[in-house]
């Protein structure tokens, strides 16, 4: 007669427990970081959507490399091309968002300056199926491109009086690009 193993049960628990803590923070730094991202604005030279799927290529690399190592005898191309894909999918989007997270976290300046805006309706999408009910768009001087922020038609009424023309943006930057902080609308 068998006895159930309280140190099996126990350890896979462990790994359950693990797993499920790892997962949760992948979850919130997805979030925090899609905070980020709407904020944003990089500089035209980084070769973001590059960067990822290099990453995730050398992520599909590695365990395809490993699946042919740890199992020489089962060496079947559909077993590598399955483990490439999944290694690619994982790096991809651990990746993601990587330069934007690396914009707000690196130290750099605190820049102001009066910036032209439009009021675009709708606004940015906002996940998946979803969109903003109005975006402000304002030029970031540091990287001359320009960056929608998410707001409401009546915020935007709110905030805005009549003959204010320019927007007063608060922004952190570096050489990777820029993080809008704040902003306000001013007359110009």
């Amino acid at each position: 007669m068998e006895y159930p193993s309280f140190e099996n049960k126990s350890k896979k628990r462990t790994l359950l427990l693990v797993v499920c803590l790892l997962f949760g923070a992948w979850i919130a730094y997805t979030l925090w970081a899609g905070r980020i991202v709407m904020r944003t604005v990089l500089m035209p030279s980084i070769p973001e959507w590059t960067t990822y799927i290099v990453i995730g290529c050398l992520g599909g690399l590695f365990f395809a490399a490993r699946a042919t190592y740890y199992r020489p005898a089962v060496r079947n191309p559909n077993r590598v091309g399955e483990s490439f894909f999944g290694g690619f999918c994982l790096g991809l989007i651990l990746s993601l968002h990587s330069y934007d997270v690396v914009t707000y976290l690196l130290p750099g300046d605190i820049v102001q300056y009066a910036s032209p805006y439009e009021l675009v309706t709708p606004g940015p999408y906002v996940g998946k199926f979803s969109r903003c009910e109005a975006g402000l768009r304002i030029k970031d001087l540091e990287t001359e491109r320009w960056v929608t922020l998410c707001t409401t038609q009546s915020k935007f009424n709110d905030q805005r009086k009549t003959g204010m023309n320019a927007v007063w943006v608060t922004a952190h930057s570096n050489k990777i690009g820029s993080y809008i902080e704040a902003y306000e609308f001013i007359y110009k």
